[in-house]
């Protein structure tokens, strides 16, 4: 990432374009993204808005600072930790089925796209705790609704216009429709819309029922909009449907990609970890499923997540703001207002301050240095966001991760099936690919499937 070497070259603070600067060092995160009068999204965002289903935003892209925390006020509660908790035996239901497809790869012994199917587990977690039902990408070991493909070349386009002038991007998104490739992905996108719309529709009949007690997201929203009548219109929900759709299972899948890629190529930290694991297992630290609240207690398997969203975090665009009126002080600079200030979690979370002199290097016991080192590294951690703007979904992508991936290293040894690296693609979210693996069955005991 050329960011990373200008920062290296030229300081903590690079000026990126005539009216845009980025910043690398944490001290920069609460001035950025403050938790008071936080500083004004950019024109950047807007491109990600899903103008189809309306013309209000979603949560990640509305720049309208009162309106977020309002519309956050009401729809928070859904989203909090407790509540996707509720929803705990369905993802217990997935990793038990994505551990049974793993099976199949183990007693054939084939290689497989290890990655897309940690893609498919992604999208169906979605659909399980989002919309009540799994889509179906796992038992039918396929592409969904043409979803992920949809997504794959939708970001790339989207990426490309977001950089541009805002008067231009029409231009360009008209341009990019006679593109044939393009103009499937912008066909199969609307049909996430239309999924958003249709199962929505098909919820409200099904939670008319007053004794209905539904755990799933698009449930609860929906008696939020019965109950407080006009705080939330019908609109909003679809809306929140489609961004789940959209940016919930790129974001989770590329983390775990991440956590499983990086433990394959250090087989010291795997063999560690499987230890911790086993021995869990063993002494009932964990049981069979897996249960969140258990996993969060295995020391190193904290440390390995976090070690991995640290140098290979899901979302790695900065984060860009603008600069109020009157300017801003930053770390001895002078920013002038309507400036585009912004920061990135792939530079960042690479400061050899706050990391060390290995910050390039994946070593999760970093992490195990002691609780003051540990909260000093995770302030400097943009993975979910900052300030007002944390990702409202993180704690369902930390649950996939948590329960996930002890389950799979109990049961299974898993391998690269070719001795090169992965290949990764910035857009918007860091995609990554050739993660082709094999895996065996593991004889281990207490390992019920």
């Amino acid at each position: 990432m050329l960011i990373v070497f200008w920062c290296i070259e030229y300081g903590s603070i690079v000026r990126t374009a005539p009216d845009e600067v980025h910043v690398s060092d944490p001290k920069a995160i609460p001035i950025i993204y403050p938790t008071q009068q936080p500083l004004k999204k950019t024109d950047w965002y807007l491109t990600y808005r899903p103008v189809t289903l309306g013309p209000g935003p979603d949560l990640f892209t509305d720049d309208d600072e009162k309106h977020h925390a309002a519309h956050r006020r009401i729809v928070g509660p859904v989203y909090t930790l407790s509540s996707m908790l509720k929803n705990e035996r369905a993802l217990d239901d997935l990793v038990k089925l994505f551990g049974d497809k793993l099976g199949g790869f183990a007693d054939c012994q084939d290689a497989f796209d290890f990655g897309l199917w940690l893609e498919m587990f992604s999208f169906d977690v979605v659909g399980a705790v989002f919309f009540g039902s799994p889509f179906g990408f796992l038992e039918t070991s396929s592409d969904y609704g043409n979803y992920i493909a949809a997504v794959h070349t939708a970001l790339p386009l989207n990426s490309v216009v977001a950089m541009a002038p805002l008067w231009i991007r029409r231009y360009l998104l008209q341009v990019g429709v006679m593109i044939p490739k393009v103009l499937k992905a912008i066909i199969a996108t609307d049909g996430v819309r239309k999924t958003a719309v249709r199962e929505t529709g098909v919820a409200q009949e099904r939670t008319s029922n007053a004794n209905a007690n539904r755990t799933d997201v698009l449930s609860q929203l929906l008696s939020i909009m019965r109950e407080k009548n006009d705080c939330l219109t019908i609109k909003e929900i679809h809306v929140e449907m489609w961004a789940a759709v959209i940016a919930g299972s790129d974001s989770t899948s590329g983390a775990l990609r991440a956590i499983f890629y990086f433990l394959m190529k250090h087989p010291d930290k795997l063999a560690k970890l499987v230890q911790q694991i086993d021995t869990a297992y063993l002494d009932g630290t964990i049981t069979h499923p897996v249960q969140y609240n258990q996993a969060t207690k295995m020391p190193y398997l904290r440390a390995v997540i976090q070690e991995s969203l640290r140098l290979c975090p899901p979302f790695a665009v900065p984060m860009a703001r603008y600069v109020p009126v009157g300017g801003l002080q930053l770390l001895g600079h002078h920013i002038p207002a309507a400036f585009k200030v912004g920061m990135n979690a792939m530079v960042t979370q690479f400061d050899e301050t706050v990391f060390g002199k290995d910050a390039r290097e994946f070593r999760p016991e970093r992490w195990l240095e002691g609780e003051e080192r540990f909260r000093l590294m995770e302030k400097a951690m943009l993975v979910f966001g900052a300030g007002t703007r944390t990702c409202i979904g993180r704690h369902l992508s930390n649950a996939e991760m948590y329960k996930l991936v002890p389950h799979i290293l109990h049961h299974f040894t898993v391998e690269m099936a070719h001795d090169g690296p992965w290949k990764t693609h910035n857009a918007t979210f860091l995609l990554q690919s050739n993660v082709i693996c094999k895996v065996k069955r593991r004889s281990v005991e207490n390992r019920p499937l």
